[in-house]
């Protein structure tokens, strides 16, 4: 009968204690690891701030105007007319548009896997003399924030100026939230 006591006991009281404590183990061994991960994941985190902390807040601007983080289309058009008055130009109409997710955006991707940025297009009709129109597209080239001119369009003056008129269209980019 003691035998009988005692593997039951051992059926009923040790033997799940016993599993018990090996599904504890075996969660030790997985939240060790969850730790280990997040000790690198901090050490790189801070490796990262301090390198980031290391760059000039100049260059963090520039930066940041080369590719913005946000798709801030009245700003862009006040940036172009601020280049355009230097040359005497006037910006005559403007329209801004915003390719969303899933626009033709395959033939001029940067990351197609990814779409880490998105494109802005921006159409204006400019009115001025040809030698203020190319200063005004060397100012557009030199500027930093990366501007593409998708078409343009040189029409002759109705007047009989030496103006023309011109409609571009120019494409830019801005940074996505990918957190």
């Amino acid at each position: 009968i003691v035998i009988i006591i005692s593997i039951a006991t051992f059926v009923l009281v040790v033997q799940p204690q016993y599993n018990e404590i090996k599904t504890m183990q075996a969660k030790e061994g997985e939240l060790e690891n969850v730790l280990v991960n997040a000790r690198r994941l901090q050490s790189l985190r801070d490796s990262l701030l301090d390198k980031r902390n290391q760059i000039a807040n100049t260059d963090i601007r520039r930066l940041e105007k080369l590719i913005p983080e946000s798709a801030d289309n009245v700003k862009l058009i006040l940036e172009f007319e601020q280049i355009a008055a230097r040359y005497d130009l006037r910006i005559q109409a403007a329209s801004a548009t915003r390719e969303e997710e899933g626009g033709e955006t395959s033939a001029q991707s940067f990351d197609i896997e990814t779409n880490d940025y998105g494109v802005i297009t921006l159409d204006f009709s400019i009115e001025g003399s040809y030698t203020n129109f190319i200063s005004f597209l060397k100012d557009i080239e030199k500027n930093l924030r990366i501007t593409d001119i998708r078409s343009l369009q040189i029409t002759p003056s109705t007047e009989s100026s030496a103006n023309y008129g011109y409609q571009i269209s120019v494409d830019t980019y801005w940074l996505k939230d990918n957190i």
